[in-house]
């Protein structure tokens, strides 16, 4: 009788813990304050994108490895890419993420970097023609904004300019 009493007390503290907390954590928050312009983070979450990445070797260039990196957002078009092509160091940046910021991608080149370069905005792709010598280890990350809060690929795959 005494553990049943027990487990009827527990119960109940529980139940009315549950009812003390329900409308705390289901009340709306209160307005947030409006950033700066420019200042506002970028909302995007890890959770809701994947990434895609390859290397390849470039005919165009003896000893060249092209890559590209881009994050892709699920159930969505939307997506954010940097391409660094060894042939003549073209970098490519797509942004294709409406989120009010410019895309960059973060290019290492040797034992230099990061270079931050920036997309032209929302639904642009930005060509550029680079110059770095032959040879060097290149590593970039494409992200959607400049935010702390920014979506990034991982800076996995490994090309030679």
């Amino acid at each position: 009788m005494r553990a049943r009493t027990m487990t009827a007390a527990v119960a109940a503290t529980l139940v009315a813990g549950v009812g003390l907390l329900g409308p705390t954590a289901s009340a709306a928050p209160g307005p947030a304050a409006e950033p700066a312009p420019g200042t506002a983070p970028d909302r995007s979450t890890a959770a809701s994108w994947y990434m895609d990445t390859a290397a390849w070797a470039d005919d165009g260039d003896a000893g060249g490895v092209s890559i590209y990196e881009q994050a892709l957002k699920d159930g969505t078009s939307q997506y954010v890419m940097g391409m660094f092509e060894a042939h003549g160091e073209h970098l490519t940046i797509w942004d294709h993420h409406p989120n009010g910021y410019r895309s960059i991608v973060r290019l290492w080149v040797g034992g230099s970097g990061p270079a931050v370069f920036f997309s032209d905005g929302d639904g642009t792709k930005r060509e550029l023609n680079l110059s770095y010598d032959e040879g060097q280890t290149v590593y970039l990350q494409a992200c959607t904004s400049t935010s702390v809060n920014a979506v990034c690929t991982p800076k996995t795959e490994k090309g030679t300019s």
